[in-house]
């Protein structure tokens, strides 16, 4: 029920804006492309799909963010704290999860890797989202 409630928040322009996501606000969220975005193995062709679709701020607002933790974290290996951006949902990971894998904040999963928390990270629901066609389908199926 935790994950049917933060997937429907997905759709929810004003819970996106209000977890501070920087988007073109003329789009619908959650953004839906084809399944070539599946195929793209360079970084710089994701930046610019990304662009084109107009959620490339926030990818930029995560750089921007990330800061070097308080406290002892930065001694065990988490020296970083970098904001949550995008999450990129697709069916099979077969070259967007290397091209897109180096951008700040960005998580890509599949449909069975999807939970409450990748959809509503630190409990505030409305992540922004990207997702291909597939991979509805097989939300769809649930």
């Amino acid at each position: 029920m935790a994950r049917a409630s933060a997937v429907a928040a997905l759709s929810n322009m004003d819970l996106v804006i209000s977890r501070g996501h920087k988007f073109n606000r003329k789009i619908t969220v959650p953004v839906i492309v084809s399944d070539n975005f599946e195929k793209i193995q360079k970084t710089k062709k994701v930046i610019d799909s990304l662009d084109s679709l107009g959620v490339y701020n926030d990818i930029v607002r995560a750089k921007d963010g990330t800061h070097v933790r308080a406290g002892h974290g930065k001694m065990r290996g988490r020296r970083y704290k970098v904001p949550r951006s995008l999450l990129i949902i697709v069916n099979e990971k077969e070259g967007i999860s290397r091209a897109a894998r180096n951008l700040p904040g960005i998580d890509i999963r599949t449909p069975s890797e999807i939970n409450t928390e990748m959809l509503a990270p630190g409990g505030a629901p409305g992540r922004l989202a990207v997702i291909t066609q597939s991979a509805l389908r097989t939300m769809g199926g649930w």
